[in-house]
């Protein structure tokens, strides 16, 4: 009975090792293009950089936040 139980611990295993590495292998590898990283753009006040998506804008200058736009462009 023993060794029946350790049979089938030991196909279950060898089942789910075969599963995780055939699962693993289908991750593609990281893209070292940087077609999709987002353009980093400055704040016209501070000067931090952040993607474009994520600006906040006025008179065509971005800013970080929404106090530096009303503040404005640093002098």
């Amino acid at each position: 009975m023993l060794g029946r139980i350790l049979i089938i611990m030991a196909l279950v295993g060898l089942g789910l090792w075969l599963l995780r590495k055939a699962m693993g292998s289908r991750t593609p590898p990281p893209s070292s293009g940087s077609g999709d990283q987002a353009k980093l753009i400055a704040c016209a006040h501070c000067g931090a950089r952040l993607p474009a998506t994520e600006a906040v804008w006025k008179e065509g200058q971005s800013y970080c936040s929404m106090t530096h736009r009303n503040l404005g462009p640093k002098s």
